[in-house]
């Protein structure tokens, strides 16, 4: 019994790994064939890679106490600080963004 599931563990992590390169390679094959059709995408990418940049930036490095408990480096609680700026920042565009479409539709 305890064969038939690591035979299953196995089969499970081959087509999980198959899945993700399939996720991940054939956009990039799609996007490479036509680049005038991904460029708006590509301008998404890079807007949110610079979100994220600048947040890791401007993000300390502080280490408190629930950072000693679970023995996290400083290097990681700047991690994590600058995920939730960037958070931060992404949530306060879509909603200036919802607020702007709203305002411009009623002054129509």
């Amino acid at each position: 019994m305890d064969t038939a599931i690591n035979i299953g563990f196995v089969i499970m992590y081959i087509l999980m790994i198959a899945a993700v390169i399939g996720v991940i390679v054939f956009p990039l094959v799609q996007m490479l064939g036509d680049l005038k059709s991904a460029k708006g995408a590509l301008v998404g990418i890079g807007a949110i890679l610079v979100v994220f940049l600048i947040s890791y930036a401007i993000s300390t490095p502080e280490v408190g106490a629930f950072y000693d408990k679970y023995n996290i480096s400083p290097n990681f609680s700047k991690i994590i600080g600058g995920g939730l700026i960037a958070t931060y920042i992404m949530f306060a565009g879509v909603v200036i963004s919802i607020l702007w479409s709203q305002v411009s539709s009623w002054l129509k």
